[in-house]
């Protein structure tokens, strides 16, 4: 009798769901509504070639897909602290089973999808970031073969989720409409379903315009970039410039094996690093003759590698280095100076057929006739009209790069 009131009294008290669990049962619900819509607004913007459109679409989309593995981390946990209600007496033992059995798959895929969509971000060379604010660390090193094998398995659980979710709706509205008891009504509020349309139609207006910020004018540090670069650009690149005389001091026999000319960039609020596989280089620089010391480098732009081939091709596109027209960059430098510990080479920068002044700031270490240089420099891509069109936003590509420069050299045999 004891065990018999003690059930009567838990199952009075506990009919429905908490409203925290109903809040976060249809927040899920429409941002997974919302995932599946900006995959097909993704899909439209590669048709239509509007690749800025799809990379803003695509990092919303694993935006939301971090915040609903959140959300279901926190209602899993609700769901410890206050169990569901039981289900309805009247229930057949299979289709209790049932209902039981799906929403174990539903957790299960709620978890896997946000998961494996991280895995083959980081596989993919695409760090993912939360709208821009801060970025997940990489699961995984880059490989372009697990990458793959993730979207198939991304692919497969968006199916099963929609397969599955479709199920539970349908056996919602039956126990609703058909069998006309409370399965339906325990979960379900006038505020959480207001919480529903809310979340549903906000989550398609913020993140699902497939022009997001186009027509939106440039910040004043981009303007003032442009206006800038359209005066240095009146003068060719290669027009006549101040002669400069001939450097004493002996070139650097440069070991391009294990030097490297990298840099990192920040897409959709995720950093990405770079680098260009094929550049020449003549340095001649002595720290106690930094009048005579020259630094001359050469880039083919066509031969950039971020990982990912659609990102290198949009690198190499007309917007950015416009690497058909202009399949050079080059870096001069005469005048330097000295700091404590390390130098700066005051230079000129040409890229795009723009020259514009830049700095690389380095430190030199020699061991014998060994020699290790270690420079940086940070460039506003606008200031070289890199990114132009649409991709003059920096919302999703941002406007600083890094320059990161390693050059391991020797001096030659019989120089001082």
């Amino acid at each position: 009798m004891n065990t018999h009131a003690n059930a009567n009294a838990n199952t009075s008290t506990n009919k429905e769901y908490s409203p925290l669990a109903k809040w976060l049962h249809w927040s899920v619900a429409a941002l997974i509504i919302v995932q599946y819509l900006l995959i097909e607004f993704a899909e439209i913007a590669e048709h239509s070639s509007a690749t800025l459109q799809r990379l803003a679409l695509l990092a919303n989309h694993k935006s939301i897909g971090m915040t609903i593995l959140g959300l279901a981390l926190i209602r899993l946990l609700v769901r410890f602290i206050k169990p569901a209600p039981a289900l309805p007496n009247s229930m057949p033992s299979w289709q209790k089973m049932a209902s039981h059995a799906s929403h174990a798959a539903l957790y299960l895929l709620l978890f896997s999808l946000p998961i494996t969509g991280w895995l083959m971000s980081s596989a993919s060379a695409y760090s993912v970031s939360w709208f821009n604010l801060f970025a997940f660390p990489d699961l995984i090193a880059a490989s372009e073969a697990n990458a793959n094998s993730l979207v198939d398995w991304h692919e497969r659980l968006s199916d099963l989720l929609l397969v599955v979710a479709v199920l539970h709706i349908l056996a919602a509205l039956k126990h609703h409409f058909v069998d006309r008891d409370t399965v339906l009504k325990r979960m379900s509020s006038i505020a959480s379903l207001s919480l529903f349309t809310v979340t549903l139609i906000g989550g398609l207006l913020l993140f699902g315009e497939l022009n997001n910020k186009k027509n939106s004018p440039p910040d004043t540090a981009h303007a003032t970039a442009t206006s800038d670069t359209q005066t240095a650009s009146a003068a060719p690149a290669d027009s006549a410039t101040p002669a400069v005389s001939q450097s004493k001091l002996p070139v650097w026999q440069i070991d391009y094996a294990n030097s490297s000319i990298e840099f990192t960039g920040e897409q959709a609020g995720a950093p990405f690093t770079g680098q260009w596989t094929d550049w020449q280089a003549s340095l001649q620089f002595d720290e106690n003759q930094l009048d005579q010391s020259r630094f001359n480098v050469t880039i083919n732009v066509n031969a950039v590698n971020s990982n990912d081939q659609e990102r290198d091709d949009t690198i190499i596109s007309e917007e950015f280095f416009n690497a058909l027209n202009f399949p050079k960059a080059s870096f001069k430098a005469n005048e330097f100076s000295a700091e404590q510990h390390s130098f700066t080479a005051n230079g000129e920068l040409t890229m795009k057929g723009i020259k514009q002044p830049a700095q690389l700031t380095f430190t030199v270490e020699k061991n014998g006739k060994q020699l290790t240089l270690i420079g940086q420099s940070t460039l506003n891509r606008h200031t070289w009209l890199i990114g132009e069109g649409d991709w003059e936003d920096s919302t999703w590509v941002g406007s600083e790069v890094q320059v990161e420069v390693l050059v391991t050299a020797s001096l030659p045999i019989f120089s001082n």
